[in-house]
């Protein structure tokens, strides 16, 4: 057991390291900088500014002093925002992205188990081809989309909702429902091709001849493994919502870390780019090792050894 946490240990830090230097060089690899487009400033101000921020270093010298930076949890000034720190403006978004972040992945895990199991029982039925329908429709149709639409009817038609603010709960329904839907319509196709295939095994023939009631036969027997592969992606499925909650923040006014990123691409703000990269990355590289120990206690017969070689 040690012998595995060590290892997935020393794999996290070096893909954190890969992906630091990958998207350090990426920056820089990159025509121009951030003052490049400054045509009003005078040269010598521009040079002053890249000074201030260490760009006209040789690039070996500032990747150097980018991972001395990184050691220390420090990833610097912003360019664009002079009087904040990256790391200020990541503590004041995570919040806000990472709630919009749960409630999409509990909406989407929720509601997709149910419309998967549903569908499941009621096998090639009206109920389990309208699952399937709004399945389809939830993968189809991108969030980008998706937003803007339930922006039109349930905000500006119908005034259900409001339209582009973050104020109380209401405010975050819609991007909520923007956020899951593809994660949401890929649970419930993954778990009812699951559990059909689940419901036809030996075994559940036998607990219901038992005389088990169908609860038992379903949450113990069926669901127990027919959940598995869910828990698979549930990894890339985290991945998909805080890369897609960029294009959602901007889209509803929302004042999270998708914002600033959006805004550092545009101002060709390197150290914010790269601090919020960063940030994901840990974030993301995390969720992917606690899905590996989440098969050990969903299923004790899959061993962490089978895992690794996988």
């Amino acid at each position: 057991m040690l012998k595995y946490f060590i290892k997935r240990f020393v794999q996290m830090i070096l893909t954190l390291w890969v992906i630091a230097t990958v998207t350090f060089f990426m920056m820089k690899a990159i025509p121009g900088d951030p003052f490049s487009d400054e045509r009003k400033l005078p040269a010598q101000v521009v040079a002053n500014l890249r000074a201030h921020y260490h760009l006209d270093d040789p690039v070996p010298v500032q990747y150097l002093n980018y991972m001395a930076n990184l050691l220390r949890f420090d990833f610097g000034p912003s360019i664009k925002y002079e009087t904040r720190s990256i790391n200020e403006m990541i503590a004041e978004g995570f919040p806000v992205s990472a709630q919009l972040g749960a409630q999409a992945l509990v909406c989407a895990v929720v509601a997709g188990l149910l419309l998967g199991i549903v569908a499941a029982l009621r096998h090639n039925r009206p109920v389990d081809y309208l699952a399937m329908v709004l399945a389809v429709l939830g993968i189809s149709i991108p969030g980008f989309v998706l937003g803007p639409l339930l922006q039109k009817v349930l905000g500006v038609e119908w005034e259900l909702l409001p339209v582009a603010t973050w104020d109380g709960f209401s405010s975050t329904i819609m991007p909520t429902l923007a956020l899951a839907a593809l994660p949401l319509a890929t649970i419930t196709r993954l778990i009812r091709s699951s559990m059909v295939e689940v419901l036809t095994q030996d075994y559940i023939r036998t607990a219901r001849a038992k005389g088990l009631p169908p609860f038992l036969v379903i949450s113990r027997h069926t669901l127990r493994n027919a959940i598995l592969p869910v828990v698979t992606i549930l990894g890339p499925l985290a991945v998909g919502i805080l890369t897609g909650s960029f294009v959602i923040e901007n889209i509803f006014s929302i004042p999270g870390i998708g914002k600033y990123f959006v805004e550092s691409i545009n101002n060709r703000d390197y150290p914010l780019i790269m601090g919020i990269t960063l940030f994901y990355s840990v974030l993301l590289v995390g969720v992917n090792f606690a899905v590996d120990l989440a098969y050990r206690w969903i299923d004790p017969r899959i061993g962490l050894g089978k895992r690794e070689g996988n």
